[in-house]
């Protein structure tokens, strides 16, 4: 498996408690995820532009969560076999690459199976990124790094979401192309674009060490059998409906794309403030009761959005839908990360993700042809009571592992 790279050998500045290596890796990974969120705020406007339905978007969905399955379990076997580093460049490179061949119309099974494609690598990027966050930091502040690695992203995101909402508008006035769907297209591939750029900077990190191919890969613990229970559950809750969110304000509340992305935008705000007041919360009531306070919360917000408020009320109501299921990742890779030995990270990364996919899998399918059939107050309920399930889950089998 991957043992961590060094990070106090002499050369290698230090800011703020992390080497410059850890920098390196998030100023790369913004960029992924400034060209990751102006593709994923976009895309499915740009299905419904091409006459798609919420029923087809589920099936996108659910062929990327597919994709992510078969990538999760093999992920933790390719991050041995190349390291760290070469994984997270090589996956990132291929979801760019991918998303640019997304945006071709060629036909639904075209557009499922690049999704399935890119699901599969996005899981790998994701399992190979998590520990690498772990190597580059060490007990005291990985809390913190991860919560920095979470906060960043979202940070840019206020500023990305009010750009992308308005990228298509700029570049169909521009008169670079005539008509919205040829500028949303334009829009998308320049997400593609400067997600492409990551890999790029990634490179001049160093190369991870690898330890013993006959090392256990994946943790057999029953705390590892918990957490998956508990995930699982939250999984199948958040996943009904953060594929739809786009949707529901365009479809449920007529909103236009500009008004969309600035609700995009002020959630990453509340998020990044969110993010600031974790530590504190979970200081105050320890990780694994801070985690469950948190989904909890993301119970309460889906359940005021199942009322069919105004669309202010539904813009809050989304904002700390997004603000406590923020809060709740980083405590939660934390709290994975912490529990396992160094030369499993990569495979309990692994499991959780193959966990998230499978349950986000089931529950995008039938959520996109729930609300076809019944609408979204009928889904929303369900997903309520599915994230307050899983935050006493969270309490209940976990509880003996709170520090």
């Amino acid at each position: 498996m991957i043992c961590e790279t060094p990070e106090t050998e002499s050369g290698q500045s230090r800011i703020a408690g992390f080497t410059r290596h850890y920098w390196t890796f998030l100023f790369a990974e913004n960029l992924y995820d400034i060209g990751l969120y102006i593709f994923v705020l976009l895309y499915n406007l740009y299905l419904l532009d091409l006459g798609y339905r919420e029923d087809f978007l589920g099936w996108i969905s659910s062929a990327m969560s597919a994709g992510s399955i078969v990538g999760a379990l093999p992920g933790a076997a390719i991050v041995r076999k190349l390291g760290l580093k070469r994984t997270v460049i090589r996956a990132s490179a291929g979801v760019a690459l991918l998303c640019m061949c997304r945006t071709a119309t060629l036909g639904r099974p075209w557009l499922i199976g690049t999704a399935f494609l890119a699901g599969a690598l996005s899981t790998i990027w994701a399992v190979s990124v998590v520990p690498m966050v772990a190597a580059r930091t060490n007990e005291k502040n990985r809390a913190l790094g991860y919560s920095i690695w979470s906060g960043w992203g979202i940070g840019l995101g206020v500023v990305v979401g009010v750009v992308a909402g308005n990228m298509t508008d700029w570049i169909h006035k521009s008169g670079l192309v005539a008509g919205e769907i040829p500028a949303r297209q334009i829009a998308l591939l320049t997400g593609s674009g400067i997600a492409l750029l990551s890999p790029l900077l990634l490179m001049r990190l160093p190369v991870d060490r690898i330890g013993s191919p006959d090392a256990k890969v994946f943790p057999r613990s029953s705390f590892i059998k918990r957490f998956l229970a508990a995930w699982a559950v939250w999984n199948l809750g958040v996943g009904a409906f953060n594929p739809f969110f786009t949707a529901y304000f365009s479809r449920q509340l007529h909103m236009s794309t500009p008004r969309i992305g600035f609700i995009f935008s002020a959630t990453q705000l509340l998020e990044l403030g969110a993010l600031l007041a974790a530590p504190i919360a979970l200081r105050r009531f320890g990780i694994v009761r801070g985690i469950s306070l948190t989904q909890a919360g993301v119970a309460v917000s889906l359940a005021f959005l199942a009322t069919g408020p105004p669309a202010l009320a539904a813009g809050i109501a989304y904002a700390l839908f997004g603000s406590f299921q923020c809060m709740s990742e980083p405590a939660t890779f934390t709290l994975l990360m912490s529990r396992v030995d160094t030369d499993q990270r990569a495979g309990a990364s692994s499991l959780s993700f193959f966990v998230t996919a499978a349950s986000q899998a089931a529950a995008s399918a039938l959520a996109g042809q729930s609300i076809v059939r019944f609408g979204y107050r009928p889904l929303l309920i369900i997903a309520a009571v599915t994230a307050a399930l899983a935050a006493w889950l969270f309490h209940r089998l976990l509880r003996e592992d709170a520090q």
